[in-house]
């Protein structure tokens, strides 16, 4: 199994050029917060997500590693496909005056196209085109190109929060009662710090309040919780589980 490949390539890089003049912290957010109210929202999707034989066959070593293989190769389908999303979430923040927004947008697009060139050499690809997406990769592609799309580009940046507070909670879940000898061992541990999820969290939190106008509860809470059931319905489909059903667009009023 190649360990190299990072675990977790769809979370930030914050040491990108891009990043470094924003306010970013990592300090827990409060109670209050927007993206902490968005989270207790989406925790019975967090817990179909824990629950899935993918991520408990990670907790407990009992993984296939074929299924483990049968996510990569997904996931490298669809980083490649996600990375015209951030481009036009940046060019639609840049278009309405947020250089914050787009620098997010920016990062994320630089990390897709990174993660997918690492990818496709490690698994001896010549382009993503052999790849058929899953059902599941293709609903949550076809969600997130639509929110880059429909939704204004704050939205797009919180489609982005799912996947730095899932991964953290999931891996300080299964660390908290440790398997000896675990294959997937270096799984938990690169998704164990919480410091991307509470940046990312911090800095729309402080956005928001810049720019109050800009966002509606129902709007962000639809882009948040579509972005998390696409990511559980990842892990469901890596061990050929039935998916969740992905939220609708337009909007439901």
């Amino acid at each position: 199994m190649a360990n190299s490949i990072r675990s977790a390539p769809r979370r930030i890089d914050y040491t990108s050029a891009a990043l470094q003049d924003l306010p970013l912290h990592v300090d827990p957010p409060p109670q209050d917060s927007i993206s902490w109210k968005l989270w207790t929202s989406c925790t019975d999707v967090a817990e179909e997500a824990f629950n899935t034989d993918y991520i408990q066959g990670i907790w407990l070593s009992s993984l296939n590693p074929g299924d483990y293989g049968h996510y990569t190769i997904q996931d490298c389908a669809y980083c490649c496909h996600a990375q015209g999303d951030f481009e036009t979430i940046e060019e639609r923040s840049s278009a309405k005056g947020f250089p914050q927004l787009a620098a997010f947008a920016k990062t994320k697009y630089e990390g897709y196209f990174a993660h997918t060139k690492e990818l496709m050499e490690a698994w001896h690809l010549s382009n993503t085109d052999a790849i058929s997406p899953s059902d599941a990769a293709a609903q949550y592609m076809a969600f997130e190109g639509s929110v880059a799309k429909e939704m204004d580009p704050i939205y797009g940046v919180i489609a982005m929060i799912p996947c730095e507070q899932l991964w953290s909670w999931l891996a300080n879940v299964m660390d908290e009662t440790p398997v000896a000898g675990n294959l997937y061992q270096f799984w938990i541990d690169e998704n164990k710090s919480w410091d991307g999820a509470y940046r990312l969290d911090n800095f729309i939190d402080g956005w928001i309040k810049d720019h109050p106008n800009s966002y509606d509860p129902k709007l962000g809470l639809h882009a948040y919780r579509g972005s998390m059931i696409g990511e559980a319905n990842f892990f469901r489909s890596a061990a050929g589980q039935s998916l969740l059903p992905m939220p609708e667009f337009p909007i439901p009023g």
